[in-house]
């Protein structure tokens, strides 16, 4: 059996281009499935008061969902090309700058009484807005040349 990258010698440029978009077009849709699945059962776990989980199953459910997430990174970079992997690393940066920033200005703005107290939802919500504006800014740089 070949692997994909053997059977796109014999492809045009273009050909290649659509089946890496596929493939990590698949893998995209895959993680989020599996992201939304995960947030609906810890949604359901948490919110439901007829649901009286004990602190080890709760504690168990977040390491299973610590190690998940792990294996689908590690998953997901040995899947895809080093472009895809630079463009990733470039935009997880970007969203760890973000977050320091964020939140230590938060906190210091609060401290001061600039501001109300950090909110980590808010923070969070912040920190993937910027690393998914930066994924987009390096994908549309790539597409634009």
């Amino acid at each position: 059996m070949t692997s994909p990258e053997q059977n796109s010698a014999a492809l045009s440029g273009e050909a290649r281009l659509r089946q890496r978009s596929r493939r990590i077009r698949t893998i995209w849709i895959r993680v989020c499935g599996l992201g939304f699945i995960a947030g609906l059962v810890f949604g359901v776990a948490g919110g439901s008061s007829t649901l009286h989980l004990s602190p080890i199953v709760f504690w168990l459910m977040v390491a299973a969902s610590a190690a998940g997430l792990v294996a689908m990174n590690v998953w997901f970079m040995r899947s895809v090309d080093e472009v895809e992997v630079m463009d990733n690393l470039w935009a997880g940066f970007a969203g760890l700058s973000a977050h320091i920033v964020i939140g230590a200005g938060w906190t210091a703005a609060a401290s001061r009484g600039f501001a109300p107290a950090p909110d980590v939802l808010g923070v969070m919500v912040a920190t993937l807005v910027v690393t998914l504006l930066a994924y987009g800014a390096l994908k549309l740089r790539r597409r634009l040349g």
